[in-house]
């Protein structure tokens, strides 16, 4: 399963890096840019660690919000620890790059096509793009919390993506965690004011 910035992030910021792990099969798979294939690459991921920094040092130390982003930011550098063969980063390749190109386009002809699929936003991130067409192209299942994310990518493979939500479901199906605990990392995503998990209740 390929998973965009949103889902990486929700589940690292909770200390659930491992629990991503599982219900991905052992492999998560990300998109260039989302996290870096090289080293000193861009990554969304290490720029919301930085940010999470950020937000800790204005706060003060010893606050409430300084401690929670600290462990936040702990929790991504337990996912971005992981070895290559769990957290394997996928490079665009030509025809992956057209269509990522395409779903961030400023022009005017490609911000028409993609409220035709019926996006609201003008334009997709370079992540989420990168990830819906790497995803799309390669047959593989799709995870993300981003709106306009989940409607094109729908539009374009006939098939619902999933959310946070939907995988924290998917490990109280499977009997890895209790529903207790996967409710309680939800509503802790949604209503932390460091994290703005957007979509549906539980």
């Amino acid at each position: 399963m390929l998973v965009d910035a949103s889902v990486a992030r929700s589940f690292a910021v909770a200390g659930w890096s491992h629990y991503l792990l599982q219900v991905c099969g052992g492999t998560v798979l990300i998109a260039d840019g989302v996290h870096g294939a090289e080293s000193d690459g861009p990554s969304e991921l290490r720029r919301i660690r930085t940010a999470l920094l950020r937000q800790a040092d204005q706060a003060g130390f010893g606050s409430g919000v300084a401690s929670r982003a600290l462990a936040a930011a702990q929790g991504l550098d337990q996912l971005l620890a992981l070895d290559p063969d769990q957290l394997t980063v996928l490079t665009l390749n030509d025809d992956e790059l057209k269509l990522a190109v395409r779903l961030q386009s400023r022009r005017l002809e490609d911000r028409e096509w993609r409220h035709s699929l019926g996006a609201k936003a003008r334009r997709l991130d370079a992540g989420e793009s990168a990830s819906i067409a790497i995803a799309a192209t390669r047959s593989l299942e799709f995870a993300s919390d981003d709106e306009d994310a989940l409607t094109l990518w729908e539009a374009l493979t006939g098939a619902p993506g999933r959310r946070t939500r939907d995988l924290l479901r998917q490990l109280v199906t499977d009997g890895v965690v209790d529903e207790h605990d996967a409710r309680a990392v939800h509503h802790l995503l949604q209503s932390d004011d460091l994290h703005n998990l957007g979509g549906p209740a539980w």
